[in-house]
């Protein structure tokens, strides 16, 4: 390995290690600043959610949602048996902000488990010596991770999709992947 290559490889392996360490931080931010919403004491001052629940209780304006009030609002709608803690028919602001809370919360850990996955085969790419001078794009949702970008040959194409599957938190890998030539 010439001076260069050593070089080379030295910058990948630090800029993928980079990218790991900015990726894990960002997504340790972003969960706490979930965990610290689902766990506010009184719902009552997510001020967001019992505005949305006022928007949605308008037939009667009794601080509860029928069936029919909530159907406007996609969550609810399709888990209203779940949100209904205390199985009365009806949503109080409680049980409400506690059902949302707990789906935003759900929706940024997938984000957050997505992106740790996308830094993850991204870095792995970075630092095969096979792979050295190829963009790749990588995209990843529910564990579903999605090459695109160009590759010089079929044993780069077929490397980066091993690379990729190899990776923890991958459940498949869809090719996009282009041969130029």
């Amino acid at each position: 390995m010439n001076i260069i290559d050593e070089i080379r490889h030295t910058l990948s392996s630090k800029f993928a290690f980079l990218a790991l360490i900015t990726i894990f931080t960002l997504s340790v931010s972003s969960l706490s600043m979930v965990v610290y919403a689902a766990g506010t004491e009184n719902i009552q001052e997510q001020a967001p959610l019992a505005t949305e629940f006022r928007k949605l209780d308008v037939v009667d304006t009794d601080n509860r949602l029928s069936r029919d009030e909530a159907l406007k609002d996609k969550d609810i709608a399709t888990n209203f048996d779940k949100a209904d803690v205390n199985n009365d028919g009806l949503l109080d602001l409680d049980e409400y902000a506690n059902f949302k809370s707990s789906e935003q919360k759900k929706r940024v850990e997938a984000f957050v488990e997505d992106a740790a996955v996308t830094a993850k085969v991204k870095a792995e790419l970075i630092k095969d010596a096979g792979m050295k001078g190829i963009d790749i794009s990588v995209e990843t949702h529910k564990g579903q991770v999605i090459l695109s970008g160009f590759v010089s040959n079929g044993e780069q194409l077929l490397r980066a999709v091993h690379i990729a599957s190899g990776v923890r938190g991958v459940q498949s890998v869809k090719n996009a992947l282009i041969i130029k030539g």
